[in-house]
């Protein structure tokens, strides 16, 4: 078993005592003093935004994550989706989950964890020329209907291994350096074999990059008989029915097809934008935005997602917060998983990894309340200066 960054990258392999107290943890075999160090343990890989790859397959490895249970505010092991199989009698081929969870294996958001250096596939390829009985221009394969909930996989995936959906007072990075990040992330994941996304990934959504794009698609080979597509990344205002608008565009751009939103619900800009860029028709020299997904962030030069828009206000000040802890000598990391947490409105804020709080800022429960004392919901609170007065608290009490 061994512990990886969401980007793929080997953090370490597990010590034997290590793996012997997650296969105990998995089993339901620990009480006492060991049930404790294996929360605990776990809690801090899930603090550091890592997840556990297993080793039962030889050639691919199942990835987990540590999730809290929304039911009743304890850990258990979630394989993530479009990942690997366990191998056959491997002590972690099933979900853990507490018992009388009602949890069903469905995930609440459609989107899962992409694996880097394997063909992602967006969009699907045209139907073979000569299809069309009636010589009309062929049209995308019914496939496409289905790969294009991946782009919103992708844009999360993005967004977690380039850590965007992690803020901390002493990594500040510049807009420009965010989106750095991002397209060296996309770097490792390649439109179809041996194609990787950064070869026609353009940052700005506006006429001239589509342009540049454009040209590089029309002049490529490296797709030989696939469909020709790029992608199109930028921080935009809004999108209106079939039109993305950004603060340098008041007409907008046109798309044709979906827009994916995370949580499946319209929430006001700024949001992090990630198209699909190509042709709706075999042989068209028109190139124009297919699918769009979006995910809030927190503004314009802080990529951080935003999950609703009655957040936007308690993250802002929890942003300062941690920024004024930060001057006093307590460094806290605020981090929200985007991808395979059971509670997409959950934050996860933790100091020197001995100190872990997880909060939640919208008004309703996407689920019943967790029964945890590391668990705090912000609308339990009489004001805004409250809640951050018990994080402060929380984080700052019995310091040096």
């Amino acid at each position: 078993m061994r512990i990886i960054e969401k980007s793929g990258s080997l953090v370490r392999t597990l010590t034997p005592a290590e793996q012997q107290l997650l296969q105990g943890f998995v089993t339901a075999r620990l009480e006492g003093v060991a049930q404790l160090q294996a929360n605990q343990w776990l809690m801090r890989i899930r603090a550091a935004g890592q997840w556990l790859a297993c080793d039962c397959q030889p050639n691919v490895l199942p990835v987990m994550n540590v999730t809290l249970n929304s039911n009743t505010g304890t850990l258990f092991l979630k394989n993530n989706p479009g990942t690997a199989e366990h191998a056959s009698g491997c002590p972690f081929t099933k979900d853990e989950r507490e018992p009388g969870s009602t949890e069903v294996d469905e995930p609440i958001t459609p989107a899962a964890w992409l694996p880097p250096d394997t063909a992602l596939k967006l969009i699907g390829d045209f139907r073979a020329p000569g299809s069309d009985a009636n010589g009309q221009a062929t049209s995308p394969s019914p496939q496409a209907r289905k790969e294009h909930h991946r782009l919103l996989s992708l844009a999360l995936t993005l967004i977690e291994a380039s850590g965007l959906n992690v803020y901390a007072s002493h990594a500040k990075q510049t807009l420009t350096e965010q989106f750095a990040q991002l397209r060296s992330v996309a770097a490792r994941y390649p439109l179809i074999e041996r194609v990787p996304a950064s070869h026609y990934l353009e940052t700005r959504i506006d006429m001239k990059h589509m342009m540049m794009l454009k040209a590089r698609l029309k002049d490529s080979t490296a797709f030989a008989g696939h469909r020709r597509y790029g992608l199109l990344l930028d921080c935009v205002g809004e999108v209106r029915g079939r039109k993305v608008f950004t603060e340098r565009s008041q007409d907008g751009f046109d798309f044709q097809g979906h827009h994916l939103l995370w949580g499946g619900a319209r929430t006001s800009g700024p949001m992090l934008a990630l198209a699909i860029y190509s042709t709706a028709t075999s042989g068209s020299q028109f190139y124009q935005m297919i699918n769009v997904a979006t995910v809030p962030v927190l503004s314009r030069g802080q990529l951080f997602p935003v999950f609703r828009d009655e957040e936007r206000e308690p993250l802002k000040a929890l942003v300062k917060l941690i920024d004024w802890m930060a001057s006093k000598g307590v460094a806290v990391t605020m981090r929200r998983p985007v991808i395979g947490a059971a509670v997409m409105d959950e934050l996860v804020l933790s100091a020197e990894g001995d100190r872990v709080l997880s909060v939640s800022l919208v008004k309703q429960p996407l689920g019943p309340e967790p029964s945890s004392d590391t668990f705090k919901r912000y609308a339990d609170f009489k004001s805004l200066e409250t809640f951050s007065k018990y994080v402060a608290g929380f984080f700052m009490r019995d310091r040096a």
